[in-house]
């Protein structure tokens, strides 16, 4: 009878063998500083709350061994538009404006874009986007230049509103709070998480050393998603796409359904 066991979990442990050596191994690049939601951690790998929800979904993804590879934005926007790579997140929908960007993945979040302020800036009321900010220094994310819609570009290049852009949120919020800039575009969730860390860590004197911020107008909501290349797959490159495309979004239904991708965000910690 122990020998019969003994048999039985030999097998289960070749057939486990042969099932992790068949799955297919898959590269998915994510945004290396978009800081709380997908950025490089000191030990190299990919942190953030986005993070925690594609890694909890790739894990259910029995046939895929999915690797997540960190990388500045605008290099895996090249790679997507070349054909290197298979997928990018978090990406906004860009199906009108980058060509090289289709299909997408089902959206695993809509974030909430606003306008942070120095106070003195919102004494003079402001709500509509982006009239109200005319004459004004608009600080943004480098990578992000979906932000802000179209006719704040056209004001942009018409130099009727001044932009600049730095690597990362923290680096944003900064710049504000030194009056570098009047406002910021930031995602709503990602300025209070990454807000709170820096007083936490004493890096923001709030009406001290920084100035008091306060939240503007809404901008855009914005669904987030897995954007997949599409010279890469028209190529032939990656001929396992549909099959991982339909296993994520499965996966990412269920977790949504489930409330689950909300309480992995909700109990980050960074």
């Amino acid at each position: 009878m122990q020998k019969n066991y003994l048999a039985i979990a030999f097998i289960l442990f070749l057939l486990g063998f042969s099932y992790k050596a068949i799955a297919q191994n898959v590269e998915i690049f994510v945004d290396d500083a978009y800081v709380t939601f997908s950025f490089k951690g000191p030990d190299g790998q990919a942190k953030g709350m986005y993070i925690d929800v594609l890694k909890t979904a790739f894990s259910r993804m029995k046939e895929f061994n999915v690797k997540i590879l960190p990388i500045p934005w605008k290099r895996g926007k090249y790679l997507m538009e070349n054909g290197k790579g298979f997928g990018l997140a978090p990406a906004f929908f860009h199906g009108h404006d980058w060509s090289y960007l289709y299909p997408y993945s089902l959206p695993f979040y809509t974030e909430t874009i606003i306008a942070v302020c120095n106070e003195n800036i919102l004494k003079q009321k402001r709500p509509d986007w982006p009239k109200d900010y005319i004459g004004l220094r608009i600080g943004n994310v480098a990578g992000f230049d979906g932000w802000g819609g179209k006719e704040f570009r056209t004001l942009v290049e018409q130099k009727k509103i001044a932009y600049e852009e730095v690597k990362g949120s923290s680096l944003n919020i900064l710049k504000l709070g030194m009056k570098r800039c009047d406002c910021i575009m930031t995602e709503e969730k990602a300025f209070e998480f990454e807000l709170r860390s820096l007083k936490a860590r004493g890096q923001y004197d709030e009406g001290g050393k920084h100035v008091k911020l306060k939240k503007g107008a809404i901008i855009g909501k914005d669904p987030v998603y897995i954007g997949y290349s599409e010279p890469g797959i028209k190529s032939g490159k990656y001929p396992y796409a549909n099959s991982f495309q339909k296993a994520f979004d499965i996966e990412i239904y269920k977790m949504l359904k489930s409330g689950e991708v909300s309480q992995i965000m909700r109990n980050y910690k960074k």
